[in-house]
């Protein structure tokens, strides 16, 4: 809607959020939602409530429990340059970089042909899915992707696509500090079979 800006926080990607806003029927606009600008901060919830209360000084709230304002994009991001942060556009440049990374270090890849497909963890894997990366012969690290996470969960902790393998890189290899092409390194278990998640195509 002309100059009223939804900002928000959430503990996901900003596209799980979008997708989870646009399928909802409440507070929904006219025309489907669409992502500004997001940026990844520390203390989420803390910064949410410091920008809402600035915002409520130099704008218009819409509804005093709704994160609706009227004000223009350009005038938030003022706001989102003030924060400590790595934007969101920032990150997916650098995941799309990984992912393209044709290094010759010495990780482990499994050959897959075809064209490169879905890369959005949401609608490429279903709630309970196993995930493995494996490095060398023996070591084999098994996730279960939570889609309400977003997240592969492993011994506890939820993790990206790329921060799953690294990590098991950082545990068992330590010594390698090239970077991961997790897309083309990990398999996902699909009616029994183990696939590469290279060329996976939307849920």
């Amino acid at each position: 809607m002309p100059d009223i800006l939804k900002i928000g926080m959430t503990e996901r990607t900003p596209e799980a959020r979008l997708s989870e806003a646009n399928a909802s029927d409440t507070w929904r606009p006219p025309t489907p939602y669409k992502i500004e600008f997001a940026k990844k901060v520390s203390n989420v919830s803390q910064k949410e409530k410091i920008l809402h209360t600035l915002l409520e000084n130099y704008t218009e709230r819409i509804h005093p429990r709704r994160e609706f304002f009227r004000v223009s994009p350009e005038e938030v991001r003022k706001f989102f340059d003030l924060m400590d942060g790595e934007m969101w556009e920032e990150i997916r440049k650098e995941e799309e970089e990984e992912d393209e990374d044709t290094s010759s270090h010495s990780a482990p890849q499994i050959k897959v042909s075809g064209v490169k497909g879905c890369r959005d963890m949401i609608k490429c894997f279903t709630h309970g899915q196993r995930i493995r990366h494996t490095i060398g012969n023996n070591h084999t690290w098994i996730g279960i992707y939570d889609s309400y996470k977003n997240g592969i969960i492993y011994d506890d902790n939820t993790y990206t696509l790329n921060k799953f393998a690294a990590s098991h890189y950082e545990t068992e290899k330590p010594e390698r500090t090239s970077r991961v092409n997790a897309w083309k390194e990990c398999e996902c278990e699909v009616n029994g079979i183990w696939i590469s998640t290279y060329c996976l195509h939307d849920n």
